[in-house]
């Protein structure tokens, strides 16, 4: 048997690092700025780049793992790749709708639901995936 090489999940992970180390830069840039080297100072700006990394951070390290583990358990490319891009897209979206000022907005409700169910879509589909292999 051939192994399933997870090409899609190496190039979501790909796009994701990508994306992660922008904010990181963005999240240097605001604090040289700011003058503020640790914490938020109580500083909006500061609070709100560094929440945009930081949730970006939370949810793209373990999103990549279980597709990665879908991947490799069989799951359809199409599955893969479409629960990859809803989830790379809500995650800009996302990021979007924290860059600005009045952070309750229709970018980051919309990557806040489109991040959560890609999850959940990755989360169904490994437990009926891995259920076959018991």
């Amino acid at each position: 048997m051939t192994p399933i090489l997870p090409v899609v999940s190496a190039l979501t992970a790909g796009v994701l690092i990508i994306m992660q180390m922008v904010l990181l830069a963005t999240v240097v840039g605001t604090r040289r700025r700011a003058a503020q080297s640790l914490g938020d100072g109580g500083k909006d700006e500061v609070l709100r780049v560094s929440r945009r990394h930081g949730n970006f951070a939370e949810n793209a390290a373990i999103f990549v793992a279980a597709l990665t583990l879908m991947e490799m358990l069989g799951g359809a490319r199409w599955n893969v790749e479409a629960l990859a891009a809803v989830f790379v897209a809500s995650r800009v979206l996302h990021a979007i709708g924290l860059s600005q000022t009045n952070t309750v907005n229709v970018f980051r409700i919309t990557g806040v639901i489109g991040t959560v169910l890609a999850g959940i879509g990755v989360g169904a589909r490994l437990l009926m995936l891995a259920a076959n292999h018991l």
